[in-house]
């Protein structure tokens, strides 16, 4: 029986995962400090508007990991889109609220660090074969 090596993930893709799995972890922590509050006060819609796409980008992000071994292009543009809408929503959440700076945009460094990792060409090579 012939071995045949398997192309190794790059370094800074390995670390995009990481900073997904980072990302997604501390969305469940979030989510289970909400979660009381949530069931607390049931009726009241903001309980709501903030836990559901809390947990659709948890999940969201849970499976791009998950299918990231794969490597198949569309979870890389899946995981561009998902850390682009993240970047904006930092942006916008933080410009509504009048606190656009430095301090309150480092939300916004990770997402965008993980979307210039994958537009590089070592992630594109990898994730093409």
């Amino acid at each position: 029986m012939d071995v045949i090596p398997a192309e190794r993930m790059p370094a800074a893709l390995r670390a995009a995962r990481v900073a997904m799995i980072l990302q997604s972890g501390l969305g469940l922590l979030l989510l289970a400090l909400l979660a009381p509050a949530a069931a607390a006060g049931a009726s009241a819609p903001v309980f709501l508007a903030v836990l559901l796409p809390l947990l659709l980008a948890v999940v969201v992000l849970g499976w791009l990991v998950f299918s990231w071994s794969s490597r198949r292009k569309w979870v890389r543009w899946c995981a561009v889109a998902v850390e682009g809408i993240t970047v904006g929503g930092v942006l916008v959440r933080d410009a509504v609220e009048g606190q656009l700076g430095g301090g309150k945009l480092i939300g916004a460094v990770l997402p965008l660090a993980i979307v210039v990792i994958l537009l590089t060409p070592p992630a594109a090579r990898w994730f093409d074969r």
